[in-house]
């Protein structure tokens, strides 16, 4: 439960240091966390302002904004690291560099193209490297001193967090929760999963037993040793009702999505059940204390950061609705927008970053407020991470403004696969696989205030929730694939014999209308604008990948005239597709 911030909060406001916005914030950027380290010689917070395209550093000792680190516009800082020299490594999420500042005080930067789309960034001392992971696929090595990237691998798509332990590199994989140990070849020697548990409805909808999938792994930090520790999500496989209320229930404590910490440690596998922070949604990050002893969850969906022992993580979990000994919750509303990362100092208290500011936990309990902007939070993006007494916020099955990877069953429509929401939403009604919703007003009051049981919004709200959701940035192009194979698919799709832009056309590559295409009835034609992001494929989820999509379950000759293609054809239309 959400618990009042102390009055004495109110006259710390009184002293703290201000940054004066010259205008509101952009709408559109979701909340990532992993953008708040503290150094390890005790003095700052830096924090990634990602709304800004700015870096903000805070002494701790004074509690005052000391440097204002301004980027380019639209390079949206993400992920920070620390090295050994002090120098603060940050990858850009859309500016497609790595900014390493060389020493925070003085505001100097080396900047360093990367690839398409950084997120994960890790200190290396073997070497003094950094690596980054992209979301486009590469693993990127360079030294931390300044250069040109030593190496590029390529892994997987839809890459996360990269950490070292013990010598090796372990990378997340965003939707799908894993755990991908990297050979220096970029070789994955090993992949590491959350189980899938059986859960029972404490509420009585669901049968017991219901299996509940992991996914989402929003943020992994290592324990040291051989251990890293995933915050991430955990769904339901039960039935869903479309009636009013019908997304609660079907977890413990909360509705169908449980947020959940789980242990990786290849000594010790595969990794155990893990632990569910009862009444909690959207576990975006997560900090590690220097004893190692404990560690901080930062829920957006309520705004808490729940702090828990690292023992009670592996203990098997009784009660999981209960709260075990030695856990506490904080909670804060300061009047500074949404809570979006968490960390901790070299003294062990609490550093809770939010969209305007930063506030700073003493030993004593005091809570100290550093506000680098007097911008108005923008209630659209609020709305979208704020869970309603399901559980559920929009980001739980949408996170970052895309989607889960899942595919859930309704009781009156059969199987649908979620659908992603990234960048170009505006154009892209009717909405939902059946185009059943006309326009977002019509989705917004049947699914989030009915189905997941949100308040009515108010007219303005409303309006800032569209908005927010026709801004998402779409998803970037990866720039990996073969350029001449992608040429040649693109042919191969703009034919009249194949017949792919009879659905596919215009600027999003769909005519928002209905067509049977052999797969079991009337839906609507997606767009494949960022199509290469959204395996699995199909309304069922049926296809893993896109070339599966060529295979039975896509609807054969109904589908696009592709049975006529040899497999070097097919490749090529899978290149053209993967680059849009």
């Amino acid at each position: 439960m959400r618990r009042p911030v102390p009055a004495l909060v109110l006259f710390v406001l009184g002293s703290c240091s201000l940054y004066v916005d010259p205008e509101p914030p952009p709408v559109g950027l979701p909340i990532s966390g992993g953008t708040l380290l503290t150094t390890r010689d005790g003095r700052f917070a830096v924090a990634s302002d990602p709304a800004r395209d700015r870096v903000m550093v805070v002494d701790l000792a004074s509690r005052e904004l000391v440097r204002t680190i301004d980027l380019e516009p639209g390079d949206e800082p993400g992920r920070l690291v620390e090295d050994a020299t002090g120098r603060v490594h940050v990858a850009l999420r859309r500016g497609g560099a790595l900014v390493t500042l060389t020493e925070p005080l003085t505001g100097e930067v080396m900047r360093r193209p990367i690839c398409a789309a950084p997120r994960g960034v890790a200190w290396d001392g073997v070497g003094d490297l950094v690596h980054v992971a992209c979301a486009t696929g590469e693993l990127v090595t360079l030294p931390a001193a300044g250069g040109d990237p030593l190496r590029t691998l390529l892994v997987e798509r839809d890459l996360r967090d990269v950490l070292v332990i013990g010598g090796a590199l372990l990378v997340t994989r965003f939707r799908s929760a894993e755990g991908l140990w990297v050979a220096n070849d970029g070789t994955v020697t090993r992949r590491d999963v959350p189980p899938t548990v059986a859960r029972d409805d404490m509420f009585g909808e669901f049968p017991s037993g219901v299996p509940a999938v992991p996914s989402v792994a929003w943020r992994t930090v290592g324990l040291g040793g051989s251990r890293a520790l995933m915050v991430h999500q955990r769904s339901s496989r039960g039935p869903l009702s479309t009636q009013p209320g019908g997304y609660g229930g079907g977890g413990p404590c909360n509705g169908v999505i449980e947020a959940t910490a789980t242990i990786l440690d290849p000594v010790a596998s595969p990794p155990g059940e893990g632990r569910v922070f009862p009444f909690a949604s959207l576990p975006v990050d997560v900090a590690v204390s220097p004893t190692a002893e404990t560690i901080a969850v930062l829920t957006a969906g309520d705004a808490s950061v729940r702090v828990a022992s690292i023992a009670s993580l592996a203990a098997r979990q009784e009660d999981p609705c209960g709260f075990s000994s030695g856990e506490t919750i904080e909670s804060a509303d300061i009047g500074l927008g949404s809570a979006i990362a968490v960390a901790f100092t070299r003294d062990g208290h609490l550093v809770v970053q939010y969209d305007n500011g930063v506030s700073l936990r003493d030993g004593s309990g005091w809570t100290h407020v550093v506000e680098y902007s007097t911008a108005p939070q923008d209630p659209g993006r609020a709305r979208f991470h704020r869970a309603t007494f399901s559980g559920l916020a929009c980001a739980s099955c949408h996170p970052e403004g895309r989607e889960d990877g899942l595919t859930w069953e309704f009781d009156t429509l059969g199987v649908r696969r979620t659908q992603d929401i990234a960048g170009n939403l505006r154009g892209r009604g009717p909405y939902h696989w059946d185009a059943d919703m006309s326009d977002l007003s019509q989705l917004i009051n049947e699914v989030l205030v009915g189905r997941m049981g949100a308040e009515p919004l108010t007219p303005s709200e409303e309006g800032a929730m569209q908005e927010f959701l026709f801004a998402l940035p779409p998803h970037p192009a990866p720039t990996s694939l073969d350029r001449n194979a992608a040429l040649r698919g693109r042919q191969l799709f703009e034919s009249a014999e194949l017949g792919c832009t009879t659905c596919h056309n215009g600027a999003l590559l769909t005519n928002n209308a209905r067509a049977d295409v052999g797969t079991g009835g009337r839906f609507k034609v997606p767009s494949l604008v960022g199509v290469g992001w959204r395996a699995p494929y199909m309304h069922t989820g049926c296809a893993p990948t896109l070339r599966d999509r060529f295979g039975a379950c896509g609807g054969g000759p109904a589908h696009g005239a592709t049975d006529t293609l040899d497999e070097a054809q097919l490749a090529d239309l899978v290149s053209y597709l993967e680059s849009l």
